[in-house]
Formats: C-alpha cells, sequence, structure tokens
C-alpha cells in the first residue's frame, strides 16, 4: 500500500492509501483541459533520489515540444523543503543535501524556464500516472505524460536528459586527456550492494578487460570481484561533484554497473549495461539465498537505451 499524496498551494496532504499509484490504462483520468491551456507546467517527483528525479529529465523537453510557447518550471530547493520537509532526510546521505537535487538533474536545461520557489494551485506529479499492468516497461516519465494526454509517437525519446556548461565540459575533457590521453574507455559504477545483493558474475562477463575504465564505488576496486582489472582509475578519491562524474559518464564508450540513479541517468549518451535482478536475503558463503524481485520495473524505472542483464 502507498499514500497518493495531493500538491496544493505548496502543501503536501494525503488523499489516502492505494495499492498501486496512478491510474490503469483501462479505467484512466486525464489531466484537467484547463491546465494544459494555462501552458504552465510543473514537472514534480515525490520522492527525491538522483535516479527519482533523473528518469523523468526528458519531461521539460517533451513538455516544449508539444506545447512550444509554454512556460516549464521545477521545484527549487527551497520549494521542496517547503513541501516535504522532514521527509527529503530519506533521501539524503552523507552531506549531501537532496534538496538540492533538481539543480543537479536541470542545470542548464533550456527547456526549463525557471526553478521556482513556490506554486499556488495544484502541481501534477509523479503519482498521476497510467500504468499497464501488462507491461511494467514503460518509462515513468510516459507514464505521467500519458496522464497529460500524450499521444505514443509524442514522448518516443523519453530517455535522460543532461546538459552541461561550458565549465563542466572543460573541465571533465582535460581530466579525460589527462588520464587516457584522449583514448576511448569504459565507466564502471557500482553502488556499496554490489556483489552481495546482485550477481557480479553477470556484470563482468560485459567487461573488456582490454579497455581503459574509470571505475566508482564504496570499495576499491582491489577489495572487490573487479580487482583483474589492470588499466583502471578510480573516480572517488578525486571528489567530483555529481555533475562532473555524469560528464566521464557521458563521454564513455561504455557504462556499466548495477542500478543507481548515476547510471540510470547517462544511459542516453553509451551503450550501458546494468544488473537488474536484484536479490534480497543474507549473505552466505557468497551465496545469496534471498529470492529474485519478480518485477523489477514495477515503480517505473525502466529505461528503453539501457541493456539489462
Amino acid at each position: 500500500m502507498a499514500h497518493f499524496f495531493r500538491i496544493y498551494n505548496n502543501q503536501l496532504s494525503s488523499l489516502g492509501e492505494v495499492k498501486k499509484l496512478g491510474f490503469d490504462k483501462n479505467d484512466a483520468y486525464a489531466i484537467p483541459d484547463e491546465y494544459l491551456q494555462q501552458q504552465e507546467f510543473i514537472v514534480m517527483r515525490t520522492c527525491h533520489g538522483i535516479g527519482d528525479w533523473a528518469i523523468v529529465s526528458a519531461m521539460p523537453r517533451l513538455l516544449k515540444q508539444k506545447y512550444p510557447t509554454c512556460k516549464v518550471y521545477v521545484p527549487s530547493s527551497q520549494m521542496l523543503r517547503t513541501i516535504f520537509g522532514e521527509m527529503l532526510n530519506t533521501w539524503g546521505y552523507g552531506v549531501y543535501d537532496c534538496s538540492n537535487i533538481t539543480l543537479d538533474i536541470f542545470k542548464n536545461n533550456p527547456y526549463v524556464d525557471a526553478f521556482i520557489d513556490s506554486y499556488n494551485g495544484e502541481i501534477f506529479h509523479d503519482h498521476y500516472r497510467i500504468y499497464d499492468l501488462e507491461n511494467s516497461k514503460i518509462p515513468l516519465v510516459e507514464q505521467m505524460l500519458q496522464f497529460w494526454q500524450f499521444e505514443a509517437l509524442e514522448m518516443q525519446d523519453s530517455n535522460p536528459d543532461i546538459f552541461f556548461d561550458q565549465q563542466e565540459i572543460e573541465h571533465g575533457n582535460q581530466l579525460i586527456a589527462n588520464s587516457w590521453n584522449d583514448q576511448p574507455y569504459g565507466y564502471i559504477s557500482v553502488s556499496s550492494t554490489f556483489g552481495t545483493t546482485s550477481d557480479a558474475q553477470s556484470l563482468i562477463d560485459v567487461i573488456d578487460t582490454k579497455l581503459n575504465w574509470f571505475y566508482y564505488g564504496e570499495q576499491p576496486i582491489k577489495d572487490t570481484t573487479l580487482n583483474f582489472l589492470e588499466n583502471v582509475i578510480e573516480v572517488k578519491p578525486m571528489q567530483l561533484s555529481i555533475r562532473q562524474q555524469m560528464y566521464l559518464k557521458s563521454k564513455a564508450s561504455v557504462n556499466v554497473g548495477n542500478e543507481t540513479g548515476m547510471n540510470l541517468w547517462s544511459s542516453r549518451f553509451s551503450l550501458t549495461y546494468i544488473l537488474n535482478h536484484t536479490r534480497y536475503g543474507k549473505i552466505h558463503g557468497g551465496v545469496n539465498e534471498g529470492k529474485i524481485r519478480k518485477d523489477p520495473f514495477s515503480s517505473g524505472n525502466f529505461i528503453k537505451n539501457i541493456i539489462y542483464i
């Protein structure tokens, strides 16, 4: 069960519990015509991790393509704190303040007209989506845009967006040149659960040992099952920002890793392999005895460009 939220006049409230967020395609609601006629749209999520926002980052572009004269807004850090308050702590980690997530995702985005601090009226957020119980491989942004009365052809290119500024480009290019002399490279990005709650061997099988690699992980690569790689540069000690890391990923010839927000976000730019068969349960002798998650895409985190392994 989940709470279906309403956001109205900068206030968050629950409309009650539901078995599944959104509306079944066979009995679906649609966004009011009056709202569309106003031509002022707000992109909003009620989850605030990197991947949560990254997977809907194409929404401003798609809205502008369908409604060229519309205004597209995203919430500022202040607006997220006002609406969600202590709930934001659910997605914060380390020293990262997740109320800054929209700036990280939408900075320099030419399709975003402004970051707003407040909005009086109804906000149709990610709970307003149309799902298909027989097909979970529909990206969340497309489920949301179906509610916004989009046709399939109007949202074919729904893969995540990121737009870099000149400083980010110059910094990234210099780092790549210094690291690999502008030779091709791949990027491995794995979370702390890699090797314990997912099948590491499936990932290893797609790694080209002859290729240069950037590696980002919570553990040094020597302490992981990827310690056989020799031509590797570790990214975490560089203390790069999220967007600086993303630039390196965007220029990689291939990205591989388990399912993380950063890996979902980079899928527009290069061949991307992601482990999607996460297992749950305790590890005994290196073997996970939990159950395989039956439907890894039930939350709408499916991305078209990704090769899931």
